[in-house]
């Protein structure tokens, strides 16, 4: 499954997006209207015409007002859409990681999808959408600008076209910063990550100094990466926010006398030309520079988005082999591993062999090494030096190594639901038969007899289960996902 755009998940409510583009409207009706009011106005006043010119002032608040409510009515419709997408977004990033969990073993990266590019994408959709009505100040500024002279509005037009060349020159490097400083925090966050999960064995390693300096340095690289993006930031919007207000302006101003001389300009329509030229051109530079940045963040986190779902099943290459008749023995030859090259390695030349239906019990304090351990011997993580060998493949190259492997940690994860959406989460299509057949094979019988059976709910606030009961609703549901016929193989303890 491939994940769309923010923008096409707002696009499946079509109502809404016809709502917010009728309120969006209002807004415009503001920057439109203000200069061409102050204009009348000054003019009106200076011809005597008191009540006239209060009229205009008039609908001067009234277009104002109007633009108010309808920015109001844009913000709670683009928040109702970004709270919306936010739930499907996370719901098919989730689907996407689980999936391919399941049939290939591949997890969230870091947890970043959903911690991190997830959550930006819809705060930066939200913005868009509760600020995209002001963007029609540019055009608001311009059309404006037009009806009260066309010789100003040509005379300001090329710096305004330098401007977006400008803006569109930089916005690349920006998309280069951003993305630099997008992988610098996803490797930091992806190393305490690490560090948090293998602290015991790395306290036990005597690594601490180790994994501490580790994580300083992607900080101080994420540090570096963002303060190189703000840069470029200040940069790119000093350079367009000049071009496209000041310089107009003082060009404006330079011919102004002239204009003046000639009865091309009144008294209110210099008003409200530099009405336009100032606050109208400056609003919709502010808003363009900012959009165009809003812009870059959501194609980098996107695109971060679509290489997690398309990536490739392991960083590891992986093998495709043909499935063994049976289950062959799990070989393990000079196996070491270490949590960084300087650190002492909690493996270091072990040698073993399990044939199927064989079991082993690794008996150890807390610390020593055995859940990474049973990590390197499931294939999870990659071995320093040495191998583990099924049917003569390295185990964490195995393409179906999610389909030889199942791994029960102490740490069990149960959901709300019956039991029999537990049991058969990753295999749907598991029979009931199959999954009692299961929970009998590993002892799960008496506790289905007793909560009521697969239709009995599991309620997290007040759950029934002990940890060891939670552990075998894990092994049931790993064995159930290849139709029970996991059971029997070599098996690995830990305590």
């Amino acid at each position: 499954m491939t994940l769309a755009t923010p923008f096409a998940y707002v696009l499946q409510d079509r109502k809404r997006v016809v709502r917010i583009a009728a309120w969006s409207v209002g807004v415009a009706l503001g920057p439109l209207l203000t200069g061409r009011f102050i204009a009348n106005a000054v003019d009106a006043a200076s011809a005597g015409a008191v009540s006239a010119a209060f009229g205009w002032l008039a609908g001067l608040v009234l277009a104002g007002g109007v633009g108010v409510w309808s920015l109001r009515r844009v913000s709670w419709l683009a928040a109702d859409a970004a709270a919306d997408v936010q739930l499907a977004l996370s719901r098919d990033v989730v689907r996407n990681s689980l999936g391919d969990a399941v049939r290939s073993d591949r997890v969230l990266r870091s947890g970043a999808e959903l911690t991190q590019h997830v959550p930006v994408l819809v705060d930066i959709l939200a913005l868009l959408l509760r600020t995209a009505p002001s963007g029609l100040f540019a055009l608001g500024a311009v059309a404006g600008l037009a009806t009260i002279s066309w010789q100003l509005l040509a005379l300001v037009a090329p710096w305004l076209v330098l401007a977006m060349f400008l803006l569109a020159a930089l916005i690349r490097r920006d998309a280069h910063y951003q993305t630099v400083a997008m992988l610098a925090g996803e490797d930091s966050y992806g190393e305490m990550t690490k560090v948090l999960q293998g602290v015991r064995d790395l306290m036990a390693a005597g690594a601490k100094g180790f994994a501490r300096a580790r994580i300083r340095e992607r900080i101080r690289a994420l540090n570096r990466a963002l303060l190189r993006q703000t840069d470029q930031h200040a940069l790119r919007s000093g350079l367009v926010h000049a071009t496209a207000t000041w310089l107009p302006a003082i060009t404006a101003l330079a011919f102004v006398p002239f204009l003046v001389r000639n009865g091309g300009l009144t008294p209110g329509e210099v008003v409200g030309s530099f009405t336009y030229l100032l606050a109208g051109l400056s609003t919709a530079t502010t808003f363009v520079t900012a959009m165009a940045s809003y812009a870059v963040v959501l194609r980098v986190r996107h695109g971060r988005l679509l290489e997690s779902s398309g990536e490739s099943r392991s960083a590891v290459e992986t093998v495709s082999v043909a499935a063994p008749p049976s289950l062959p023995a799990l070989e393990v030859r000079d196996l070491a591993f270490a949590y960084g090259a300087s650190a002492t390695p909690i493996v270091e030349n072990l040698n073993l062999s399990l044939p199927a239906g064989d079991h082993l019990a690794v008996v150890g304090p807390s610390g020593i090494g055995k859940s990474s351990l049973a990590a390197l011997l499931a294939g999870v993580l990659v071995p320093g030096r040495g191998s583990v060998t099924l049917d003569g493949v390295p185990l964490h190259q195995r393409e179906d190594r999610c389909q030889l492997v199942t791994m029960v940690p102490q740490e069990t994860y149960i959901f709300a639901g019956s039991l029999r959406e537990n049991l058969r989460y990753l295999r749907p299509s598991a029979t009931d038969a199959e999954a009692l057949a299961t929970a009998e094979a590993v002892g799960l019988e008496r506790v289905l007899e007793r909560l009521g059976g697969l239709e009995a709910e599991i309620d997290l606030a007040k759950s029934a289960l002990s940890a060891g009961e939670r552990q075998l609703v894990t092994l049931v549901r790993g064995c159930a996902t290849f139709g029970g016929k996991g059971w029997g193989a070599t098996a690995i303890g830990l305590k």
